[in-house]
């Protein structure tokens, strides 16, 4: 399942995210929505009060990386100057065992970002 978000280039509205003060953007929303990948913004909300979450709260890069049957969640304050991304600016991991998030191939990567209290697609920032 392939779901175009090409068309979320900024936001309408804000939704509020099911845990915690977070909110997403339309775009991200409807990502949520078709995908049927809530469990997403949950962890995304539920990790709010890590203390490295906290001090990088201004911008974070929220990675979904495909892996066997389910996928890695990772978070980073920064990539590095090749785009690629290193132990020393991840804030975040967590192993899901499953998911039936819509990746194409075997080892494509989501990512997306997080401003303050927003969670919003790359294309909306």
């Amino acid at each position: 399942m392939k779901i175009d978000l090409s068309q979320f280039t900024g936001t309408e509205g804000y939704h509020k995210l099911s845990l915690g003060n977070m909110k997403a953007t339309d775009g991200f929303a409807c990502l949520c929505e078709k995908a049927k990948c809530y469990w997403l913004s949950d962890i995304v909300s539920s990790v709010q009060c890590v203390q490295k979450v906290i001090d990088h709260s201004n911008f974070i890069i929220w990675r979904v990386v495909k892996n066997g049957s389910g996928c890695i969640v990772e978070a980073y304050w920064d990539c590095e100057e090749n785009g690629s991304y290193s132990e020393t600016k991840l804030l975040y991991t967590q192993k899901v065992e499953y998911t039936d998030f819509p990746f194409d191939k075997e080892d494509e990567v989501f990512e997306f970002y997080q401003q303050g209290d927003v969670v919003l697609l790359k294309g909306e920032h």
